[in-house]
């Protein structure tokens, strides 16, 4: 039996010609046995003379159990074929060799038999990677008795099946939550999932769970919960996964699912229900941007916050956007009767009798975003008022452990005299009561900060609550929603005017009739449609590599190519930008726009540069961190060409130990000391304030020693890219010295193969802009990223001006984007094209980026 499942297995793998039996390895044979000299015939003729000998090593299996029997109890762990596994419960004393050849056959057979993949071992614990181990090797000797080594066992026991069982009839779709708690979002998903089951196979993706998963059990056919969707996807199993016709991410925080989708080349649309301003890291919404087939949002204020971000990638909004909110907005009314039985129920739980009181109630979260604090200061401010007006919130999340909020929230209610039966104010905690809250309320005061379209405002709106909220804090700000006696907005963050309005609101009305149930649109339909109709418009697609080759969603290695072409191939479709194709769409792109700065700008390709075409130049060099000075020195030939070289540093003994890494290649630095304070271009600026600093260098490079390039993996790459563009090699001058040494040129950089846009500085550069000779572009197409570039000194000086020399500078810390030092790196060309010089961006697609 265990010949016959070899064979199957070897076949599958392609190796059953070289290797009929699974107890002989030619391969590892003739490792073992060079003075057969590799011969088969003699290899196996020596294998055969031997095989029955107890000290016999033949395979891989042989080698490591003759060192560690225990690997045996590692192979059980993983075993899951059927008939191997049985052989191995009667003590075939051969099963767990077999086991083990199988597993090192790799893809698909290793999956097939066990719970062990030999890629996805891997992938997910690159450390094992980076010391060059075979994955089985590790896991067999170390990894079983380490904790937290990641198999596929762990994939495939959060994978669960749902109770309605797979039909092949019904065409099957993915609805993706970022967690599975009883939040707004997830229950988006939930309800999508009940509408869709009907007809549909659905499958429920999520990063996290939580207490709604017997509920997506109960409607979905499998049920998936990994934090590494990208890595995980290929080993879920099951006839659903293999004919997903299209997916719904229904959270910004779905982002980690794009990476497969893109990869089985599904469609998909994304479902945003979260306002920009709190979505970080903005590299979710970016992949949200780029991928997605259509982005839907719940509100026009909602899409309106994403509409910067979408501009960093060049997105179509008009083209590729829609709006559906979640619910219809309903205005009800709620049973006399259940409303006298809701007031009676909260009176014994509160302590005080609400049988005639108005009743204003507040739900969600409590927490900083849903202005928890602000409705407390609401209770108390209508205390003076009205004492007949009671708040009521209910909700979860307060601990006062929690320094950043509970702690001090915590004393607030106290001070506020919270839950005492004589006040105004009271907080349950979110369960059964809920219902009864929203139908003996009388209002709704919506204190968020920030909440898109909130479920809890549509279930108190249909059991006829009005509703207070503050302008453009929600979606409920959309024109949609103006008209609509029941809401009312007043100014953001003023709790009195919310006092004001709700003390003027008419009182509820319960009816004396019972209320029918209110038929609810059908969400999952709507967004389904809206994706199918935006596919079916899309006529323009693009097949093919491109000459630049940077990964997005996948890695930089040879087996993940095909997976970048599909995703640039995607970007492309919609005409969507995070890279340039080449650098001919980058000069190309800059000749079509007409705004003022790009009409000064121009690519030219790198070449080495002579000495006699290099002009007379200074170098500047902030070096807060001192490590790599003297790699730097050994690595460019520039520096001994430099007439003036100036260090800035933050301390006495870095600009010693600088001095001694420079005069000991022959070189003389001048140190300046300058506090730590605006990262490395701060500095820079301010050695020509004032303006007669200097006044015998002209041309100046601009380069720095910053930790942020080369602590991120691949960032030493990315610093010896622009080192490399902008001063040459240890033998050779770059190009971009004889390109600023040219009449007319005022700026010298590297063309950074993404498509880096405003990003975060976009809300700073209006500020700027009246200053300008000109409008700023949407995007600025090129810029010296990475802050390191040649110079004329007009251009410098034109940068001091433009901020002046008191300008208030943010201190550290700062933000990783949009600060004024974020916008200064966008603004060069702009101070280049400004002066009548030209910005001019030196491309070497051969030189490795990431």
């Amino acid at each position: 039996m265990l010949d016959d499942i070899w064979r199957k297995y070897a076949a599958m793998a392609k190796v059953l010609d070289k290797r009929p039996d699974f107890r002989f390895d030619p391969e590892i044979y003739a490792a073992l046995h060079p003075d057969l000299a590799g011969d088969p015939a003699a290899l196996e003729e020596h294998f055969r003379s031997r095989q029955d000998e107890e000290d016999c090593v033949a395979t891989f299996y042989d080698i490591h159990h003759s060192q560690a029997p225990g690997i045996d109890a590692a192979l059980d762990f993983l075993l899951v074929e059927p008939d191997l596994a049985a052989a191995a419960q009667q003590g075939d004393p051969e099963a767990f060799k077999l086991a083990c050849e199988l597993i090192q056959l790799g893809a698909p057979v290793d999956a097939l038999v066990s719970n062990f993949s030999m890629r996805g071992y891997l992938k997910w614990h690159p450390d094992i990677v980076a010391a060059g181990m075979d994955p089985l090797h590790h896991f067999l000797r170390y990894g079983f008795q380490e904790n937290g080594r990641r198999t596929l066992a762990d994939v495939r026991r959060n994978q669960k099946p749902g109770k309605m069982p797979f039909r092949p009839d019904r065409p099957t779709c993915m609805i993706a939550v970022h967690e599975m708690s009883r939040t707004g979002a997830p229950i988006v998903g939930r309800d999508l999932l009940r509408e869709a089951a009907r007809d549909y196979n659905v499958i429920i993706a999520a990063l996290r769970g939580g207490e709604l998963l017997d509920q997506f059990l109960e409607h979905a056919c499998e049920v998936v919960i990994t934090s590494n969707p990208q890595i995980d996807f290929p080993y879920f199993s099951g006839p659903a996964f293999d004919g997903i016709e299209f997916a719904i991410l229904n959270s910004v925080e779905c982002a980690l699912f794009v990476a497969p989708l893109v990869a089985r080349d599904i469609p998909f649309c994304s479902y945003l229900h979260e306002f920009a301003d709190y979505s970080f890291p903005v590299w979710t919404s970016t992949l949200i941007g780029l991928f997605s087939d259509l982005v839907i949002y719940s509100s026009e204020h909602v899409r309106d916050s994403w509409s910067g971000r979408l501009a960093d990638i060049e997105f179509d909004m008009a083209r590729d956007t829609a709006i559906v909110p979640q619910r219809p907005d309903v205005f009800g009314r709620v049973d006399q009767s259940d409303f006298i039985r809701a007031r009676r129920s909260l009176s014994e739980l509160t302590g005080r009798d609400l049988s005639k009181v108005r009743l204003v109630c507040g739900a969600g979260h409590i927490q900083w975003r849903k202005g928890t604090d602000i409705f407390v200061m609401a209770s108390q401010i209508a205390a003076q008022r009205d004492p007949d007006t009671v708040f009521l919130w209910i909700g979860d999340g307060q601990n006062i452990e929690d320094i950043g909020f509970g702690v001090w929230f915590d004393y607030h209610l106290r001070q506020a005299k919270a839950d005492d039966p004589k006040g105004n104010l009271f907080f349950l905690p979110a369960g059964p009561h809920y219902f009864d809250v929203l139908k003996a309320s009388d209002a709704m005061f919506l204190s968020s900060r920030l909440d898109p379209l909130p479920n809890v405002v549509f279930d108190a709106t249909e059991r006829g609550c009005r509703v207070v909220s503050f302008a453009n804090a929600t979606g409920f700000s959309d024109r949609t929603y103006h008209d609509a006696e029941h809401f009312e907005e007043v100014e953001y963050g003023n709790p009195a005017a919310a006092v004001e309005k709700l003390l003027s609101m008419p009182r509820k009305e319960p009816s004396p009739e019972p209320v029918a149930p209110v038929a609810m649109p059908k969400l999952f339909e709507a967004i389904r449609d809206a994706l199918e109709d935006r596919l079916a418009t899309q006529a323009y697609f693009v097949v093919g590599e491109t000459e630049i080759d940077l990964p997005i969603l996948f890695s930089k290695e040879e087996d993940d190519r095909g997976l970048r072409v599909m995703e640039r191939e995607k970007i492309l479709r919609y005409g969507r930008r995070m890279l340039w194709r080449d650098p001919g769409e980058a000069a190309q792109t800059l000749a079509r726009s007409d705004n003022w700065i790009h009409k000064g700008c121009r690519i030219v390709p790198y070449a080495p540069a002579e000495p006699a075409d290099v002009p007379d130049f200074s170098m500047h060099i902030h070096a807060y961190y001192t490590d790599e000075i003297a790699e730097d020195l050994r690595r460019h030939m520039a520096y001994r060409q430099a007439r003036r070289i100036v260090v800035t540093t933050d301390t006495e003994q870095k600009g010693d130990e600088i001095t001694a890494i420079m005069r000991a290649e022959g070189l003389d630095p001048e140190i300046r000391l300058v506090a730590n304070r605006g990262r490395d271009i701060l500095p820079f600026m301010q050695m020509f304030l004032p303006r007669e600093s200097y006044p015998e260098d002209e041309i100046w490079c601009h380069i720095h020693q910053k930790k942020s390039l080369t602590s991120t993996s691949g960032g030493d790459i990315w610093r010896r890219f622009l080192m490399r563009i902008l001063l040459g090699d240890s033998s050779g001058l770059s190009s971009a010295l004889s390109e600023i040494r040219q009449d007319g040129a005022g700026l010298v950089a590297p063309l950074e193969p993404h498509f880096v846009a405003w990003n975060a500085t976009r809300r700073l550069a209006g500020k700027f802009e009246p200053r300008l000779p000109g409008p700023l572009p949407v995007n600025p197409l090129v810029f010296p990223v990475g802050n390191m570039f040649w110079v004329r000194r007009p251009v410098i000086d034109a940068m001091n001006d433009l901020f002046g020399a008191d300008y208030p500078w943010p201190n550290e810390p700062i933000a990783n984007d949009g600060t004024e030092f974020h916008l200064i790196e966008r603004l060069w060309p702009a101070m280049a094209v400004k002066e009548g010089l030209d910005a001019i961006f030196v491309s070497k697609p051969d030189e490795q980026r990431v």
